[in-house]
């Protein structure tokens, strides 16, 4: 007689962070186009019931991976913004730059765009106001400017980083050249050059 598996009793949250967990892995390496809900419940271990009884559809829980994801970049890129309080435009632009470059980030934001749920009123950035916090912080350090032109600085480092993350290889392609590190960084020093004169024209 084989001895029946043990089944291992989790709480509602530790099973779906497990799920999430399970998820950021498998999008991270081919994005949620390329995966399924069997491949999900495979690597974390549980059943297919199980992943649609805590997000519903695979929608859903590429919505909540999505929401988890940048819940955890933006907690580890405030309290990185906390330490460099005092550091120049440069070092801002290489945390947003660091955080967009991620290969989950660029495959979330693709399915998003593509499914159409990035331009949705209520598709959770909406609801999360993560810039707002982003803005805030830089309110603080940068008494004597506006907040419009704090807004444009964000909004103008997140869509020229996460632009170049998505695109860097086929855009120095179409210039003729070849996307390399010291291409990268040579990106990062303009695009805080033009940072720097926005915050500091006032």
């Amino acid at each position: 007689m084989i001895p029946a598996k043990k089944r291992i009793r989790r709480s509602p949250e530790e099973a779906r962070a497990l799920i999430l967990n399970a998820a950021l892995e498998l999008f991270s390496e081919r994005g949620p186009d390329a995966v399924g809900l069997k491949e999900v419940a495979k690597q974390a271990g549980v059943s297919h019931a199980l992943i649609t009884h805590y997000f519903g559809t695979y929608n859903g829980l590429v919505e909540a991976a999505f929401a988890e994801h940048l819940e955890r970049a933006r907690a580890a890129a405030l309290c990185r913004m906390g330490e460099l309080v005092n550091s120049g435009p440069e070092a801002w632009v290489d945390l947003a730059a660091d955080h967009l470059s991620d290969p989950t980030y660029g495959r979330l934001v693709s399915w998003a765009l593509m499914s159409g749920r990035l331009g949705s009123s209520d598709f959770f950035t909406h609801r999360a106001q993560g810039l707002r916090s982003v803005v805030e912080l830089l309110a603080q350090r940068f008494r004597t400017v506006e907040r419009r032109d704090l807004e444009f600085a964000v909004l103008l480092v997140m869509s020229a980083s996460l632009g170049y993350a998505l695109g860097r290889s086929a855009l120095w392609g179409s210039l003729g050249a070849r996307a390399n590190a010291e291409r990268d960084a040579w990106f990062r020093e303009r695009l805080s050059k033009v940072v720097v004169r926005l915050l500091r024209r006032r």
